[in-house]
């Protein structure tokens, strides 16, 4: 026997796009990607007494981590990425174009980034978006080459980690999760109000 009715419109499938802000307004689409994950994770404030289990009353030190693996090495767009950790040259000739990247010994510091991560279900008009407002790289390059003989391609693994920005509004200042898919929440399953 069944004990639920499931919401068939609510069931995220399929992955997302990963971009970010360029220097110039747009945004740099990170291309293909593996194993996107985004993960919350906070310390629980606890009340200890003496005569009752201790009582959760709130969260700090609140973060979001997002893990990928892309498939498109453009250095281009990881010097983005990397929050302008590296330099990078290019030059180009009549029939050829070449971009040198250069990393190491930089003082100047990571620049975070907004990240951007979106779900379009079967219509373009229907996503679930979600931005993390400030959020850097938390790990060195590291780029696995495969084999010659292998059809597969290397995949470079990447892990941000985002902060809260005491700047925003207290309740918004880590990440917003914009859910258009208006089949989840016109269906009589439950009311908005939660």
């Amino acid at each position: 026997m069944y004990q639920t009715t499931a919401n068939s419109y609510a069931y995220l499938l399929g992955s997302c796009r990963i971009s970010i802000p360029s220097s110039s307004g747009a945004y740099i689409d990170l291309g293909a990607a593996r194993g996107v994950k985004l993960t919350e994770s906070f310390d629980s404030m606890q009340v200890e007494t003496d005569n009752t289990p201790a009582v959760i009353v709130g969260a700090k030190k609140q973060t979001v981590t997002l893990e990928a693996n892309l498939l498109e090495l453009d250095f281009r767009k990881l010097r983005a990425l990397r929050g302008y950790l590296d330099a990078a040259t290019w030059s180009t000739g009549s029939t050829t174009a070449t971009l040198t990247f250069n990393s190491g010994g930089s003082t100047t510091g990571i620049t975070p980034n907004a990240i951007y991560l979106t779900h379009y279900t079967n219509s373009t008009s229907a996503a679930v978006t979600t931005t993390i407002y400030y959020a850097a790289i938390t790990e060195g390059l590291n780029i696995p080459l495969v084999s010659d003989d292998k059809t597969e391609v290397a995949e470079l693994s990447i892990k941000l980690k985002g902060i809260c920005q005491s700047s925003r509004t207290v309740g918004s200042q880590l990440m917003n999760i914009v859910d258009t898919r208006t089949g989840v929440y016109s269906t009589t399953y439950f009311s908005t109000s939660i």
